[in-house]
């Protein structure tokens, strides 16, 4: 793709999120019920061989309609950056589940990353991409940034009274 800002490997992984995102929705059949475009489009949207890709407005309604924004997510990695969900903590309560995520997401960053120094002592970039290591990586900083965002709102809730 001559011309654009990104790889081809990019856009193919934005392809790929969003066959994720169909397929959490239901299938092409159920994503077009819950937005403004036909399923042949949709089609169009998630084929690698077909430059076009969804609307940002049909991006949001099917990421809402499955809880899970693995385009936006896809689109931020792109970018340099990491999509955080905001927490939706009031101070108290649910601190136990932040440490567990972050248990969870940090163990398996820690996982593929000694799966892969277990075959041949370093990192390859194709063990990076098999083993989808930067991804493994980029959900365990945002469970990190998740509790840093909470304890931040606390804090700052704190002050005010």
């Amino acid at each position: 793709m001559t011309g654009r800002f990104h790889s081809e490997d990019t856009y193919l992984r934005l392809k790929a999120a969003t066959r994720l995102l169909m397929r959490d929705a239901g299938g092409l059949e159920l994503a077009a019920k819950v937005t403004r475009i036909e399923r042949a489009e949709l089609s169009r949207c998630e084929n690698p061989n077909v430059g076009r890709f969804l609307p940002v407005d049909v991006l949001l309604d099917l990421e809402a309609a499955n809880g899970e924004p693995h385009l936006t997510r896809e689109i931020a990695r792109a970018q340099g950056h990491v999509l955080i969900e905001l927490p939706s903590l009031d101070g108290t309560g649910e601190w136990g589940r932040h440490l567990g995520d972050i248990a969870k997401e940090c163990g398996e960053a820690i996982a593929v990353v000694g799966q892969a120094l277990a075959q041949g002592g370093t990192i390859t970039a194709e063990e990076v991409r098999e083993l989808n290591i930067t991804r493994e990586i980029d959900e365990a900083v945002e469970k990190l940034i998740a509790l840093r965002t909470a304890l931040a709102d606390l804090e700052k809730r704190g002050k005010r009274k």
